[in-house]
C-alpha cells in the first residue's frame, strides 16, 4: 500500500494509550526472545550441508571380501587403504573440491548379521572421518552394484526383492545414527543411489522413499539427506517424483546427466554389455551435419564385410537408422540447457530452490581404441557444456568419477588429465 491510511483520531488516541501501557512488556518480551525460540534466519529454510563441486570417489568402499554362502566374510570389504592411499584425498583439494561423493557397496551391508552390520558401518565412518580431517565435505552414498557384480543384488531386487526392503532400511538407520553424530555441515546422507524402479506408476517409488527418509529423519533430523527419482535416478525419474509427502528445507534432491547416451555410452560399456550392442562407437556432440558425415563413412568402413551376408542386412539396417535419428535430432548444448530448465521448472513447482537440486553424477568415459578420432575433444566438449550449465543453474555438482573409466587420469599411464581439468574448471597441482 502506498501512502499512509488515514486513522480517526479516538482510535489514535486510544492505541497510544495502550502502546505506552505496553511498552515496558513488550521490551521484556523481545529480551527474554532469545532464551526460548531463536528469530527464524534464511539458514532455516536451507540446507546444512552446502557445497558446490565435488568427485565421486570409485573405487573406495567398494571392493567387498569374497562372498560365501550368501555371506560376505570377514570385514565385509577389502581395506580401502590397500589399494586407495589416504593422500589422494589431499589432492582432491588441492584439485578445487570441495566435497566427495562416496559410493558405499551396500552388498556387505544387506548381507549382514545385526553385528556384522554395526561393525561394517563403523568402518565406514572411520573412513569418513579420515577424509573429513584432511577438510573435505563427505556424502556418504548408499550405492547398489549391478547384480552378480560385488553384489548378488541390484537396485530393483534390494527393494522390491522378499526382506530386502527392510534390509535396506536397517543400512539407512545405522548410516543415519553415525551421520548424526557428525556436524552437520561437514557429512551428509544419500539414501539410495539410482533406484531401478519403473517411475510410470504414480506413487510407487515415492512409498517407498517417503520410508526411508522417515527412517532417516527421525535419526539425523538435523542433517542433509539426498534422495533422488525412480528410473535410475535420472532427470524422467525426477520429473515424475511428487516430495510433498515428505520434503523439508534439508533434502536435497540428486539427478544424474549422462545425455545423449549415444554419445556417453558409445562402444564402452564394462558393466553392462548391452549398451556396448546398442550404441556402437559412431557419434559426435554436437550432432552437426560435418559430424554426421564422418559417422556415416565410418559406419561404412565398419560394416563394408557384412554387405556380402544377407543374415547381417537387418543389423546394418538398424545401425544406419540410430545414425539418422541421432543427427536428425541434432544434439547440442541447447539441449542440455532445456534439461536444466525442466529441472529447476520441476523444482519451482514444488518450492524448492535450485541449490536443492544436485548433480550427482554426470561424465563421459576417457578415450580408448574404436572411437571416432574427434571423440575427445567431443567429450571435453560435452563435460565443459555440463559443468557451466549446472553452474549458472546454481546448481551444486559431482564428477563421475575420481578414477576408472570415467576418470581424472589415465588408467595406463597415471597422468593426470590436463585438458579435462580445464572442462571441469578445476586447479592442476
Amino acid at each position: 500500500m502506498i501512502g499512509r491510511p488515514h486513522v480517526p483520531q479516538r482510535i489514535t488516541a486510544r492505541h497510544g494509550f495502550w502502546r505506552s501501557l505496553l511498552a515496558p512488556v513488550l521490551a521484556l518480551v523481545f529480551a527474554a526472545a532469545p532464551l526460548t525460540a531463536p528469530i527464524a534466519t534464511a539458514d532455516d529454510t536451507q540446507p546444512t550441508f552446502r557445497v558446490k563441486k565435488g568427485v565421486n570417489v570409485f573405487p573406495f568402499l567398494w571392493t567387498p571380501t569374497p562372498l560365501k554362502n550368501g555371506r560376505f566374510l570377514g570385514a565385509g570389504y577389502v581395506p580401502v587403504r590397500s589399494y586407495f592411499p589416504l593422500s589422494n584425498f589431499s589432492g582432491i583439494k588441492a584439485m578445487g573440491f570441495d566435497h566427495v561423493r562416496l559410493p558405499v557397496n551396500v552388498g556387505p551391508l544387506v548381507l549382514a548379521s545385526a553385528d556384522e552390520l554395526q561393525a561394517r558401518a563403523d568402518y565406514v565412518f572411520a573412513q569418513v572421518d579420515a577424509i573429513s580431517a584432511l577438510g573435505l565435505k563427505v556424502l556418504v552414498d548408499i550405492h547398489t552394484p549391478d547384480k552378480d557384480r560385488n553384489s548378488p543384488y541390484d537396485a530393483q531386487s534390494l527393494v522390491e526383492g522378499p526382506g530386502m526392503f527392510d534390509a535396506l532400511t536397517r543400512v539407512v538407520a545405522a548410516f543415519a545414527e553415525r551421520t548424526a553424530s557428525r556436524p552437520s555441515d561437514r557429512v551428509a546422507l544419500e539414501l539410495f543411489n539410482e533406484p531401478q524402479i519403473e517411475c510410470q506408476t504414480v506413487g510407487l517409488w515415492e512409498g517407498y522413499l517417503k520410508t526411508l527418509v522417515s527412517v532417516a529423519r527421525r535419526i539425523a533430523p538435523d542433517h542433509t539427506l539426498v534422495v533422488t527419482g525412480a528410473c535410475g535416478g535420472s532427470l524422467f525419474g525426477l520429473l515424475r517424483l511428487d516430495p510433498s509427502s515428505f520434503d523439508d528445507p534439508n533434502i536435497l534432491y540428486s539427478v544424474h546427466y549422462y545425455s545423449p547416451p549415444e554419445f556417453i555410452f558409445q562402444g564402452y560399456a564394462p558393466v553392462t554389455q548391452d549398451r556396448a550392442a546398442r550404441y556402437p562407437p559412431l557419434f559426435r556432440w554436437p550432432a552437426t551435419a560435418q559430424g554426421a558425415s564422418e559417422s556415416v563413412l565410418a559406419f561404412g568402413h565398419s560394416v563394408a564385410d557384412l554387405w556380402s551376408k544377407p543374415s547381417s542386412w537387418g543389423y546394418i539396417s538398424s545401425r544406419f537408422w540410430q545414425l539418422v535419428v541421432y543427427y536428425g535430432r541434432g544434439y547440442d548444448a541447447g539441449d542440455i540447457r532445456q534439461d536444466f530448465e525442466g529441472a529447476l521448472a520441476w523444482a519451482e513447482r514444488y518450492d524448492i530452490p535450485p541449490e536443492r537440486l544436485y548433480l550427482g553424477e554426470f561424465g563421459a568415459p576417457r578415450p580408448k581404441l574404436g572411437l571416432l578420432p574427434d571423440y575427445n575433444a567431443d567429450r571435453l566438449a560435452w563435460l565443459s557444456a555440463v559443468r557451466q550449465q549446472a553452474e549458472a543453474s546454481g546448481i551444486p555438482w559431482s564428477y563421475w568419477c575420481y578414477g576408472s573409466y570415467f576418470g581424472l587420469f589415465d588408467e595406463a599411464s597415471g597422468e593426470r588429465d590436463a585438458d579435462m581439468f580445464v572442462s571441469l574448471g578445476l586447479n592442476i597441482p
